[in-house]
């Protein structure tokens, strides 16, 4: 056994769901948990050292074994504690069995060095479980004294702030606000022209907390409103009411590395984005436009200082909007790794001849009945592999969700090229559901129509 081992834990569901002040419905509850785990399997991308996965219950064997020999390299260990809550180090911090089976896989190390989606309160537990057991573990996220610091970072609200302490940092001009009252009187104020607004929560995630505020026809903003109150986290303030920035199709982003050092690590990426949902992403070589790429370094570099200054740790994402007036806009950041985490390693990996990834997490299909990745996915793949071409299912385990989807990532000579065949994949993962729902509809002889 090496003297380090990675240890990866995709805690997106405990991250995403630590919001004390907001109460969740069950239906919501049940979207975030089925959301954070699809994302949990691309995590398998992040290390390549000797490392242990910690993956949710529910992965496919056939997919995990595919990915590393197209990876070059043999399946790692898996833990897998007894889901019950989908909170991933809570469920097992909680469970005797998958403590047991983390100790086997990571005897004989003397160092741990934490991967994760995040900090969170069940991280820095799972921590003190380890070093309890004679290991140096080496957080990738902050100390707990400045936990402080993540979370407040996570915050939309720092954005705002962000704004008065970093030169050339500008966000989108609103009005913070925090009772209802208030809110209806911003929203006004701002539509009332025959403008649009943005409303945000502070902690939106996974497409909840942001809406936008228009017009009906008839004049009045009633379907926003209806709309607003039926979701928890616009249930509790402040709240921030933004102008609407108009701005190109893709919108520009960049992940930062803090750690002790003066210079950052930095990803710049472009994100394609439906509405105010992020939708795919490709990074690498020529996919960011050099102006804007510099004007992205030196915002990242910025950032960079304060969040150090803070006693900040580890990765976040500054996502911006491109104006049609030519600015550079901060929507927000997020302080965690993001959904560019697993191209970001594919990317570097295959620098010298497929250096642009692309990336979609959630490619719908359309399905009557169930899908699999053995039946389905995989024969679709296998030709794209047998052609040599770097392209690999991200989300598998999205098939089964109530809203069925793929992820899939591609490592491609430029971003047209990963956006083709990732789509390509996607219609013949449909056609190869659809097949399959074809003939089982299609009566047999003898049977009774």
């Amino acid at each position: 056994m090496p003297e380090t081992i990675d240890l990866v834990i995709p805690n997106v569901v405990e991250f995403n769901q630590k919001r004390q002040l907001l109460d969740f419905d069950p239906g919501v509850e049940r979207d975030l948990v089925e959301h954070g785990t699809g994302l949990t399997d691309q995590c398998v991308f992040w290390s390549t050292e000797n490392r242990v996965l910690v993956l949710p219950a529910g992965y496919s064997l056939e997919w995990l074994a595919d990915v590393h020999t197209g990876l070059g390299s043999t399946v790692p260990p898996v833990v897998s504690p007894t889901p019950r809550t989908g909170r991933l180090v809570h469920d097992l911090l909680n469970d005797d069995r998958a403590l047991a089976a983390l100790h086997t896989a990571t005897s004989g190390s003397r160092v741990v060095r934490f991967l994760s989606f995040g900090a969170s309160p069940e991280l820095y537990a799972l921590a003190a479980v380890l070093r309890s057991q004679g290991r140096d573990v080496r957080l990738d996220v902050a100390e707990p004294q400045h936990y402080w610091a993540c979370e407040y970072l996570e915050s939309k609200l720092s954005c705002v702030d962000l704004a008065s302490h970093i030169p050339g940092f500008r966000v989108p001009r609103g009005i913070s606000v925090a009772s209802w009252e208030q809110l209806e009187g911003a929203v006004t104020a701002i539509v009332g022209s025959g403008g649009r607004a943005v409303v945000k929560s502070m902690y939106g995630v996974g497409g909840y907390g942001s809406a936008v505020a228009r017009q009906d026809a008839d004049g009045t903003l009633r379907r926003f409103w209806q709309s607003l109150r039926r979701e928890p986290f616009f249930g509790t303030f402040p709240l921030t009411v933004q102008d609407y920035i108009e701005h190109a199709a893709d919108c520009p982003a960049v992940d930062v590395l803090v750690g002790d050092g003066e210079e950052p690590r930095l990803e710049y990426s472009m994100l394609g984005v439906d509405g105010l949902r992020y939708r795919s992403l490709a990074l690498g070589p020529g996919v960011v436009e050099p102006a804007v790429e510099e004007r992205l370094s030196a915002l990242g570099k910025a950032v960079h200082a304060f969040a150090q200054s803070l006693g900040y740790r580890g990765w976040l994402t500054i996502d911006c909007l491109l104006g049609v007036d030519g600015q550079l806009y901060v929507t927000e950041i997020n302080a965690r790794r993001s959904g560019a985490m697993h191209a970001v390693a594919l990317a570097e990996r295959w620098a010298d001849d497929t250096p642009v990834a692309y990336t979609h997490d959630a490619l719908p299909l359309r399905l009557t009945g169930t899908a699999t990745y053995t039946a389905h996915v995989r024969p679709v793949f296998e030709d794209l592999w047998a052609q040599g071409i770097r392209a690999y299912p991200s989300t598998v385990r999205a098939l089964a969700g109530h809203r069925p989807s793929l992820g899939v990532v591609v490592c491609a000579t430029n971003a047209a090229e990963g956006e083709r065949i990732a789509e390509e994949a996607h219609r013949a993962v449909n056609a190869a559901v659809a097949g399959a729902d074809a003939a089982l509809a299609k009566p047999t002889v003898g049977s009774r129509s």
